[in-house]
């Protein structure tokens, strides 16, 4: 039989799409007012996903922040909303110059907030979804049959692997 036992902290991975930089100074220091200082942060990835080009430009770019705090699931809401916030407050004619997806790094997985309902989706709360976008292995990042291609293409595992080993050294 089962018992009831205490649930894991996750690590803050906020992911920023984008397509000037001149946003990322402004966020950081966001993030570390709102999350915890940053621990990591990634190299910025060229983003060529079609999705995003006619709101925020042709020439795109994905860049990671993993944090030092520890949250419950459950601050995925809070989180989500935050980077809504952001996103709304640096769009200009109705157009963002980022997009944030926030997430918590758990010792198996990654979890991202989103407002996109969806089967494989778990809803929180105030309109906000728990997307399972990884599994991990042993450190290493597995995608599941919903993850993101870009995710799914390996392309951000060094990141990934890293921020893994850093979130398992607190936890």
């Amino acid at each position: 039989m089962s018992h009831p036992g205490k649930f894991e902290r996750g690590s803050p991975l906020v992911s920023a799409i984008y397509s000037d930089k001149k946003n990322l100074p402004l966020l950081e220091m966001e993030i570390k007012e709102k999350w915890g200082r940053i621990i990591l942060s990634s190299v910025s990835y060229p983003f060529r996903v079609e999705y995003y080009q006619r709101e925020m430009g042709e020439r795109l770019w994905r860049k990671f922040y993993l944090t030092e705090g520890l949250y419950l699931i459950n601050a995925l809401v809070e989180m989500k909303l935050w980077a809504y916030g952001f996103e709304v407050y640096t769009s200009r004619g109705g157009r963002r110059s980022v997009n944030i997806d926030p997430g918590l790094l758990f010792t198996p997985s990654l979890i991202i907030a989103t407002f996109k309902p969806y089967s494989h989706r778990v809803p929180l709360e105030k309109g906000v979804y728990a997307h399972l976008e990884l599994e991990f292995s042993r450190g290493k990042p597995r995608a599941l049959p919903w993850t993101y291609p870009d995710f799914a293409s390996g392309a951000y595992n060094p990141f990934l692997e890293e921020a893994w080993k850093r979130h398992r050294a607190v936890v």
